[in-house]
Parts: structure tokens; C-alpha cells; sequence
């Protein structure tokens, strides 16, 4: 009861101030509209009202009739938050004398109504003074208001908590008229935790179009939260985290491209102010929300499952895409993009722990969005088939993915697929260094590619020296076959330059000696060759790679300097 009552004293203090600033405004305000008289030049005269509308909007209006009788009605609303306090000034023109407020920063933030009719923003608003002193009362009520209406704007929005912002978001998006122009807007959560879709159906009266823009407000760069004042439209417009297109869009039901903004249109800049409080106040709420909402493993063995299951069918226009991947480390993904003309298959075959986890990201093209995994140092480790026939190798593959929030979970389920796999790895040959050149001697495989095929064997140059190697290999094509012989010593080569290497759809483990030495003795069809500096041996995929790079590398620094 204690701690409820201490709570309270502070909100009783807060509602009691903001109380006192709203009775001081609205009796400066009452003061001010009790200097108003009529004014008048040789030609107009001028009758004045200026009221408080809600918080610290005023509204000022004024009827001003010509020598003939004839009257226009002027009207202008605007923050005293707005106003810049040092650019508050006298200034007279010919026979009248104005009291001129301007907007801080000359943002055009005053919106102006001529004879019902709304004109467009400006970044002043001139009151009539009927002379010197008159203008100095209004000059020194106004300086009095500014700082009030600052104070009250500043503790307008006191929302607690991520569901209060969203009813409030959701119930503050307006409809807007434009001249002839209306904007029927709503906004409303969607399945995923922060995740909004805004409608806007626009009109003039002859023809309609929707639009719906789905984006989630976690993703938001708060930098870009400006106001977007265009003539006498107003609106609120702010961009993505790092320009990412992650906002979905659909025109009359087509799917357009993905963009990287949102613009929500306000009835005044009152509107977009308390929109825009709201959005930066909830955008950290959203982001933890976000985050709970992601994929929970109770190993990290999980991960390549999940990735399963948000690997998903798409259609981006005319195309259709099916795809499916295995849940392995080893993993397979197929992708089938199918039009009315033709359908096309590719295959490709990589490892979760060859993802470059700082490089994989999300990008979008068009209507396309996709995951981009390219493999650590740009190595060409995927292997990839068209229609079930070879193409090469190549550094990455690509995911399409339906939205960003598949995107998003895809993401990080396959940061942890990386972890995941790169943990389990474990080298596939024995611990020692005999029984690694002996598992290097019986893995050494007969690679075919097309039309070619290459026969190898890996074995001791003499009985008993596990260090002296005799690479023998015979490339074997239609009508020809070549046969080279390479010895040289485990010792001699420099385990930093043992790689993968591919070139095209040949895929083999390179390596040269230490200082690129030309120390490895050759033969081409029996016949002595002049020695050289680097070898290559062919592999039929790669994780027989992965293995034969770890045991060279293993030996070569295990038997320096014998």
C-alpha cells in the first residue's frame, strides 16, 4: 500500500504541473485576444481572434474586408513549441504594422486556411498590430507563451509500455483530405511481434488505388524520423536501418519492390509531432520484442532443422519458385524457379560452417528478397548443378525469402547453424602422423568431370619415410592419356598456402613449398621434367577436401626439419 501511494505522489505532482502550465496558457492566450481591436490600413481592415485549441495549438484567424465590402477569411494553426522565441519580431510594411512568429529552424509548420480552403505550409504567421505599443503587448504576451508551450508539448505524450503505444498508434493513423485528395489510412499489428501493415486508400473522387506497406517498427532508423511537408500536405516519413528495402508493398493487390521507407500522412504537424514522440519511444520496446520473439534451441543442432522450415515456396510475378533444403550441415538446397514458358532446377551443395558469418546478409532487388551467403574469404566451396548437370563451383549461394520477418528468423537461425557446425567438425583421419598419411594414401580419389578423369595415388617414395611422398596422376580423356609423376617431402611445404582451389568444375587442393622452392621433382609420361615450385590434387568434392587440406597441413608442420 506503501509503495502504491509513493508511486502516485509523483504522477499527482506531474498532473498538477502540467495543469498550472495549461491554466497559465490559456489566461495568456485570453489576454492576448483581449488586445485585439480592429485594424486598420487605407485600403483593409482587419478583425482579429486568436483561441487555444487543445495542449499549446493556437488557432489564429482573422476576416479581412476590402473598400468594396468584399471579405476573406484567413486562418492559421500552429504549436507554440514550434516558434522560435529569438526570431519573434515587429516588422512594418507601409501602413500596418505585423507582430511576426516564425517557425524554429524555418520549418514550414503553420498550416493556413484562405476562405476554407486549406493553402500551403509556411514557416511564418503575421499578427495585426493597430500600432507600436500594440504590437509590443502582443510581442511581450507571446515571448511569455513560448516557454509554456514548450513545457506542455514536451509532456504531452506520457505512454508507458509497448501495448498502450501501439493502441495509441494504431488509433491515432487518420484519414486526411488534400484538396480534393482524401488518404483513408489505418494501421494495425500483424502476426509478428512489431510488425504493422499501413493501408492508404487514396481518392480524388474519380478513381481510387491501395496501398498497403508492411514494416515492422524494430527496424526503424529513429535519424530519419523527419516531417514531410510538401504544399498542404503534411505527413511523417522515416527510412529503414541501414537503408535495407525491408518494407513490403502491395498496389491495388500487386506486389511492387521492396522500399526502404514509410510515409504516414497527419491532418498538421500536431499529429505527425505526437506520431513521431510515440514511434522513437517505441521503437526500442519493439526491438526487444523482436528479439524474445526469435527462434528458441535447445541445442544448437535445432538450428539446421529451423532453417528447414522457413526455407519456403514464393511467387514474385510470372515466376513461381519452389525450394527445399536438407537439415544437415552437409546441406543440400534446391531451388525450382518455374514460369509459363519453362522451368528450370538448381542444386547446390555447401556446408554451414564454410558461411561466412560476418558477410551473409539480406538483399533485396525488385520484388525479390533474398539471403546472400557467401562463403568465408570468397572461396568457390558451393557446388552447384543446373537441371541436375554440373555447372562449377562458385562462393555463394542465395535463399529467397518472403518478407523480413522470414528474413529476419532465417538469419539468425542460420548464424547459429554456422556455430553449430563448426563445433561438431572433427577432423576425419587419426591422430598420429603415420596414421594420417596412411588415411591421406586411401582418400585420394579417381575424379571424373565430363569427359575427363583423372586417376591418383598418393604413396611413400621409400618404404619407412613417411615424410618423402610420390604423387602419381593420369589424366585420361577420349583418345589421349597423360601420366605424371610428383616426389617431394611433407616437410618442404608450407602449410599456409595448402587451399582449396577451383577452376571451374574442377575442384582440387593446391599446395606449394615453403619459400615456393623448386624442390618437387617431376615427370611427364616417364621423362624427367625441370622441378617445380607448387602442385595441385584433384578432388571429387569438398568436404574429401576439407579433410585432405587439415592432414597435409597437419603433417607438414608435425615432420619440419626432418
Amino acid at each position: 500500500m506503501k509503495l502504491i501511494f509513493f508511486l502516485f505522489i509523483p504522477f499527482l505532482f506531474i498532473s498538477t504541473l502540467v495543469f498550472g502550465q495549461a491554466n497559465e496558457l490559456k489566461t495568456l492566450v485570453d489576454k492576448l485576444q483581449g488586445t485585439f481591436t480592429k485594424v486598420e490600413s487605407a485600403t483593409k481592415t482587419y478583425e482579429q481572434e486568436i483561441k487555444l485549441l487543445e495542449h499549446s495549438t493556437l488557432t489564429y484567424s482573422y476576416n479581412q474586408t476590402d473598400q468594396k465590402g468584399a471579405k476573406t477569411a484567413f486562418s492559421s494553426d500552429f504549436n507554440l513549441a514550434d516558434i522560435d522565441p529569438y526570431a519573434v519580431r515587429q516588422e512594418t510594411q507601409k501602413d500596418i504594422i505585423f507582430v511576426v512568429l516564425a517557425a524554429r529552424n524555418k520549418q514550414k509548420l503553420i498550416k493556413t486556411v484562405k476562405d476554407g480552403k486549406t493553402q500551403s505550409y509556411d514557416d511564418e504567421l503575421r499578427i495585426h498590430a493597430k500600432d507600436g505599443d500594440h504590437a509590443k503587448a502582443i510581442l511581450e504576451i507571446i515571448k511569455k507563451c513560448i516557454p509554456l508551450g514548450e513545457k506542455i508539448t514536451s509532456g504531452k505524450m506520457k505512454l508507458v509500455g509497448y501495448e498502450n503505444m501501439r493502441q495509441w498508434l494504431e488509433g491515432n493513423v487518420k484519414n486526411v483530405n488534400i484538396g480534393t485528395k482524401s488518404i483513408n489510412q489505418t494501421l494495425k499489428e500483424q502476426s509478428s511481434p512489431a510488425s504493422f501493415k499501413l493501408l492508404q486508400v487514396e481518392s480524388d473522387g474519380k478513381a481510387s488505388h491501395q496501398e498497403e506497406f508492411t514494416f515492422n517498427v524494430a527496424d526503424i532508423n529513429l535519424n530519419t524520423l523527419v516531417f514531410k511537408i510538401s504544399g498542404s500536405t503534411f505527413a511523417l516519413k522515416f527510412e529503414m536501418l541501414e537503408q535495407l528495402k525491408s518494407v513490403s508493398v502491395l498496389r491495388d493487390g500487386a506486389a511492387k519492390p521492396f522500399t526502404n521507407e514509410v510515409t504516414i500522412y497527419t491532418n498538421g504537424v500536431d499529429e505527425a509531432r505526437d506520431m513521431k514522440t510515440v514511434l522513437t519511444m517505441m521503437s526500442p520496446l519493439a526491438q526487444a520484442k523482436v528479439k524474445g520473439d526469435l527462434p528458441v534451441f535447445k541445442n544448437k543442432s535445432q538450428s539446421v532443422e529451423t532453417i528447414v522450415s522457413l526455407v519456403k515456396d514464393l511467387k514474385v510475378k510470372d515466376k513461381v519458385f519452389t525450394q527445399s533444403i536438407t537439415p544437415k550441415c552437409l546441406t543440400t538446397f534446391i531451388t525450382t524457379e518455374q514460369t509459363t514458358k519453362a522451368t528450370v532446377k538448381d542444386t547446390y551443395e555447401f556446408n554451414w560452417m564454410d558461411v561466412n558469418p560476418n558477410a551473409f546478409k539480406l538483399q533485396v532487388s525488385g520484388e525479390k528478397m533474398q539471403i546472400e551467403l557467401p562463403m568465408v574469404d570468397k572461396k568457390k566451396l558451393v557446388n552447384h548443378y543446373k537441371d541436375d548437370k554440373i555447372v562449377g563451383y562458385e562462393s555463394e549461394a542465395n535463399i529467397f525469402v518472403e518478407d523480413i520477418e522470414v528474413g529476419r528468423r532465417l538469419r539468425y537461425s542460420i548464424d547459429k547453424a554456422i556455430e553449430h557446425c563448426k563445433s561438431i567438425y572433427k577432423d576425419p583421419f587419426p591422430a598420429t602422423t603415420e596414421g594420417t598419411v596412411n588415411w591421406m594414401k586411401e582418400t585420394v580419389p579417381e575424379v571424373t568431370v565430363e569427359q575427363t578423369t583423372r586417376k591418383q595415388s598418393f604413396e611413400l617414395a621409400e618404404e619407412g619415410n613417411g615424410n618423402k611422398i610420390k604423387l602419381t596422376t593420369v589424366e585420361i580423356k577420349a583418345a589421349s592419356s597423360v601420366e605424371e609423376v610428383f616426389e617431394f617431402n611433407l616437410s618442404d611445404i608450407d602449410p599456409r598456402s595448402i587451399d582449396f582451389e577451383a577452376k571451374g568444375k574442377w575442384l582440387t587442393v593446391k599446395l606449394e613449398t615453403n619459400f615456393k622452392n623448386k624442390i618437387i621433382k617431376a615427370y611427364k609420361a616417364g621423362k624427367i621434367q625441370p622441378y617445380v615450385s607448387s602442385l595441385e590434387i584433384a578432388m571429387k568434392d569438398v568436404e574429401t577436401a576439407r579433410g585432405m587440406i587439415a592432414a597435409l597441413k597437419k603433417c607438414s608442420e608435425a615432420l619440419k626439419g626432418k
